[in-house]
């Protein structure tokens, strides 16, 4: 980390594609993942409890997530290319977009996909097409997770 925030550098264009991708992966405009994403207090257990939190959290959680993902978005519109790698600089004031935006992502990425536990965490089984490469951006962003919450005081 440099006094600027985190500079990721050198990275090729297939890492810059799967960032780029972070955005729309954390996306709650699909039903799974709006339901992982705004599970509700009770989950169903008492129906006016999950109402209200529908009409009185919701709402707000629905803001301060888009904010993230903007904060994201045009931190990634900055990705600067010279030759054939790219750099990336994640200022440290933006650090908790990020956080929050890969978790998000994993979580919406897991519900798309029926991705469940036995499926990471070395507990692998053989997966392919679109679940396989679900797991594989549900990795990649858990290690970037880790590195910036290791760097990170929230």
């Amino acid at each position: 980390m440099s006094d600027e925030g985190w500079v990721f550098d050198d990275m090729d264009p297939f890492i810059v594609e799967l960032l780029r991708s972070l955005p729309t992966c954390a996306s709650t405009d699909d039903e799974a993942a709006h339901t992982r994403i705004f599970s509700t207090p009770t989950n169903g257990a008492d129906a006016e409890a999950d109402r209200d939190w529908r009409e009185n959290v919701e709402p707000g959680m629905g803001e301060l997530f888009t904010g993230h993902m903007d904060l994201v978005a045009a931190d990634l519109a900055g990705i600067r290319q010279h030759g054939d790698a790219y750099t990336l600089v994640v200022p440290r004031e933006n650090a908790r977009a990020w956080i929050h935006t890969l978790n998000q992502a994993r979580l919406a990425l897991g519900a798309r996909h029926g991705v469940v536990d036995d499926d990471t965490g070395g507990r692998r089984r053989r997966h392919t097409g679109t679940k396989a490469f679900a797991i594989m951006q549900i990795d990649f962003f858990g290690m970037l997770l880790s590195l910036l919450l290791g760097g990170t005081e929230l």
